[in-house]
């Protein structure tokens, strides 16, 4: 079902751990009461979902001192272990926060294994965060349009997979997007009248946020007021992410990394220092990669004795399906694995898409990128 107050954009972000050196913190109480949970573990996390405290509640009630940034807007989380992991669920096991001087006080029910009817007081950003939301025309707009879409959800899914409950749950999934657009409309506009809001910072990278693309990150960035560029967390963390492209474009020193080859053997980058490689991203699910894979084989089998080679890194996180996309393509190049952690390489060349590439000479430096069919087989002859 649709939430009906989703927080979007730089909280689950693709773009790795991002840390804010200068940042200040404070000692804040955070408390607050989750009728139904009864005696249960609570973790607060950080804004990259570290565990940064671990309290239980009693009867119900909880309370814990923590150093916490009040500052610059970012969001810091309540878990529930018991109730779920994060990440995509019907269950809601955690509430997002932020944290003034005075902390945050959060009270909440647990309903069918979620936390709901939230209210945080004592926080003065959230307090604003939520005032301006829901003064939104397109939240009063979504609310009703949620309503709508779970009913025809619920028809689809439980009661009766007919062409007509299917038709009527995707006309209210028509409805949603475009409330959404009215959304990012209405955020936009307020932007435009303080560039210089933190709450207004906050809504947009939230629920306005763009492509991570070194072009749509320029652009949206180029709304803001210095005092919010220089404050906000999450508008910090895309200028972080904008420096990281500059050193992926073409004419840069391609950044070196290692990932474990299928006999467990690390592939270094490096080590293909003296040819051409084609570093590129791919994954056994991904339809495209496949099908673009064909004409990665035959440029390797036309320039491999043209001082040309092919280092394939995966993405996958099911081993076992590399492994048999592998045996089923039969590339005869080098291959490894991505890693799973903020170390690994997707994260260092800011892949958000697949496939990917990056053409390096023998000099380490890239010299093209994304090179397609027939243009990277032009590209090749150009060069070897």
């Amino acid at each position: 079902m649709v939430n009906k107050k989703i927080i979007l954009g730089y909280i689950l972000g693709l773009s790795g751990i991002f840390s804010y050196a200068d940042a200040q913190e404070t000692k804040v109480n955070i408390s607050g009461r989750l009728v139904g949970l009864g005696n249960q573990e609570i973790h607060i996390l950080d804004a990259n979902h570290q565990v940064i405290g671990t309290t239980s509640s009693k009867e119900d009630r909880f309370a814990l001192t923590l150093p916490l940034n009040i500052e610059d807007q970012r969001f810091y989380v309540l878990h529930v272990p018991a109730l779920g992991n994060l990440g995509p669920s019907m269950k809601r096991p955690a509430i997002y926060f932020l944290t003034g001087n005075k902390g945050a006080e959060i009270h909440a029910k647990v309903v069918d294994g979620s936390l709901t009817e939230e209210q945080i007081s004592k926080s003065e950003p959230m307090r604003l965060f939520n005032e301006t939301y829901n003064s939104l025309q397109s939240t009063k707009l979504l609310k009703k349009a949620t309503d709508g879409y779970n009913k025809a959800f619920h028809a689809y899914n439980t009661e009766a997979k007919t062409p007509e409950n299917l038709a009527m749950l995707k006309e209210e999934g028509k409805k949603i997007d475009s409330i959404y657009g009215l959304q990012k409309t209405e955020i936009m506009s307020l932007v435009k009248k303080n560039p210089n809001s933190m709450t207004y910072a906050m809504l947009a990278t939230q629920y306005c946020p763009p492509r991570s693309t070194k072009e749509e990150l320029t652009a949206f960035l180029g709304q803001f007021g210095d005092a919010s560029l220089t404050k906000s967390y999450y508008l910090l963390k895309m200028q972080n992410d904008l420096q990281r492209y500059s050193r992926i474009e073409v004419g840069q020193q391609a950044p070196t990394f290692t990932a474990p080859k299928l006999d467990g053997q690390e592939a270094s980058l490096a080590a293909f220092r003296g040819k051409y490689v084609l570093l590129d991203f791919w994954a056994s699910w991904c339809g495209p990669c496949r099908k673009e894979m064909p004409h990665v084989k035959a440029a390797y089998e036309e320039f491999k004795d043209k001082n040309f080679t092919v280092f394939a890194l995966s993405i996958d996180k099911d081993r076992s399906a590399w492994e048999k996309a592998l045996k089923e393509d039969a590339m005869p190049f080098v291959h490894a694995i991505d890693r799973k952690d903020e170390s690994n390489a997707n994260n260092l060349y800011m892949v958000t898409a697949i496939p990917t590439n990056f053409l390096i000479d023998p000099s380490g430096k890239i010299i093209a990128k994304n090179l397609r069919g027939e243009k990277l087989r032009e590209f090749l002859q150009s060069v070897l």
